[in-house]
């Protein structure tokens, strides 16, 4: 067995000991115990010489397999979230008055949220601590009207009651404020700004130039144009009417209103075929400094961070993927995603869908090839329809398990819309640019994006008129979901024996 074999067994063992710990939390001695015992088994196979190599083979990948399932337990319990006299959310369910700094802003149509980073504490106005001050620490939600607004870095001061994050309609508020270190929320507190500019500054440049980019898109196209282009370029969909975003739903298109990996593997092919003159490998590099600067500039949220990663994995995929051992870099990348958090193994959507659209590019994408080159070359037909399909069939019990929908025309849906993203990304972002010098020069490419994002949003709303473009399929189980995968990995297995023959 060669080393990658160990190294992925090592890698598909953490993340399933992560993912076993909503089953299962042993104690931390308890995998100690475990570890140990393992350590001193794979230094006794090490010392094994009369047996076959297949065995020694075989056994050592078993004990690495059960010590890394034992680092991912390990991981998951050490990230639990403890509650101490220390921590905002120790004081849940309480009135109370906190100090703290904005440090992330949700600006909606009719609502705004502000994520707090809590400094101080006072309990109440008529019991003030020692000093009026308790140094506190941890992450609120609070949500205000839309007016007054504040800004990212105000220091300011909240009054209300703190409340534990619930569950709404089988919705669980809570484990999906978990994923940011968000465990107290507060609605319509009264508010009170002390300072400004508080916040780092790199993040304040950074969100006074998305602010201003916003500012042109709105000022360049009309609703709900504004708001699609806004989500395409910064994934801010805020704007978007309620009717048009269940379309969205039916056609299963929100993953283009959305910073996914699709958007970012679109700049990055962008980049290259800008630098395309140059050398492969320089213009690919330019290209990924370009996806970090632009993950910045939006905010760099564990989402777009994800987005990020998963967008470049996305495209080495496509293009090396069947020649280089590119699941391993997707190993390695998930990996160190859930080692950082390993809340987002759990709770997190967005990443269990972009980790199946990957994996369904390098693993399924080959099943479809001979039926794609078939398929017309022509403004990207044939690799818009390998790749949905692909990732539909990887992610399909994800989306029903999760959201107990399936769209059945977000097939056909993709292949109409898919071709038309990037030229709307393209002529949408050289508009804002140029709005920055010249408002009528901006305007030539903004009526160009606009007649592109017309017929996008036209083709939504047919789609999405059409008889069971959208079915509901509630009550799936993990086990089914978990079958389902097990089927597909054998048919997988199947046809690639049956083609290597």
């Amino acid at each position: 067995m060669g080393r990658s074999f160990y190294i992925i067994t090592a890698l598909i063992g953490f993340l399933i000991g992560v993912g076993l710990y909503l089953v299962v939390q042993p104690t931390i001695l308890i995998l100690i115990g475990i570890m140990v015992f393992c350590v001193v088994g794979l230094l006794v196979v090490r010392r094994i010489v009369n047996k076959p190599e297949g065995a020694i083979g075989q056994s050592r990948l078993l004990i690495i397999f059960i010590i890394a399932v034992t680092l991912g337990l390990l991981r998951a319990t050490l990230s639990e979230h403890r509650i101490t006299p220390s921590q905002i959310d120790f004081y849940n369910e309480q009135k109370i008055e906190i100090e703290g700094v904005i440090v992330e802003t949700d600006i909606r149509r009719d609502r705004a949220k502000y994520k707090i980073n809590a400094k101080t504490l006072i309990f109440n106005d008529q019991k003030p601590m020692t000093n009026d001050q308790l140094p506190i620490k941890g992450n609120i939600l609070i949500a205000l009207n839309k007016y007054p607004q504040y800004h990212y870095g105000d220091l300011i001061k909240i009054y209300g009651e703190l409340k534990t994050p619930g569950i709404f309609d089988g919705f669980s508020y809570s484990n999906y404020l978990s994923r940011y270190g968000i465990y107290s929320v507060m609605y319509q507190p009264r508010v009170n700004l002390i300072k400004s500019n508080q916040g780092n500054f790199f993040w304040r440049a950074m969100t006074f130039l998305q602010n201003k980019f916003m500012e042109k898109i709105n000022q360049i196209f009309p609703e709900p144009h504004a708001s699609f282009e806004a989500g395409l370029l910064v994934g801010a969909r805020k704007g978007i009417p309620d009717e048009l975003m269940e379309k969205f739903n039916i056609t299963g298109l929100t993953h283009i209103i959305a910073i996914s990996g699709y958007n970012i593997t679109i700049i990055i092919v962008f980049v290259m075929w800008i630098l395309k003159s140059l050398p492969r490998r320089i213009s690919f590099i330019v290209a990924i400094v370009a996806i970090v600067l632009f993950t910045l500039f939006v905010g760099a949220s564990p989402a777009v961070v994800r987005a990020s990663i998963m967008g470049i994995l996305g495209l080495i995929a496509l293009n090396y993927g069947r020649q280089n051992n590119i699941h391993i870099t997707v190993l390695f990348s998930a990996f160190f995603m859930v080692l950082w958090n390993p809340k987002i193994l759990w709770f997190d959507v967005g990443f269990q869908l972009s980790f199946a659209a990957v994996l369904g590019l390098i693993y399924v994408a080959p099943v479809f090839d001979k039926y794609a080159k078939k398929l017309p070359k022509a403004f990207g037909v044939r690799e818009a329809i390998q790749m949905t399909l692909s990732a539909q069939v990887m992610a399909l019990p994800i989306i029903v398990f999760n959201f107990e929908r399936l769209s059945i025309i977000a097939p056909l849906a993709n292949l109409l819309v898919i071709f038309a993203i990037p030229p709307a990304m393209m002529f949408g972002f050289v508009a804002v640019l140029l709005s920055f010098i010249s408002t009528p020069l901006s305007l030539i490419f903004g009526y160009i994006t606009w007649g592109i994002l017309t017929y996008i949003i036209k083709i939504i709303e047919l789609m999405a008129a059409v008889p069971y473009a959208s079915i509901n399929i509630p009550g799936m189980k993990l086990w089914m979901m978990f079958g389902y995968y097990i089927m597909l990995i054998g048919l997988l297995a199947y046809y690639k024996k049956w083609s290597a023959n």
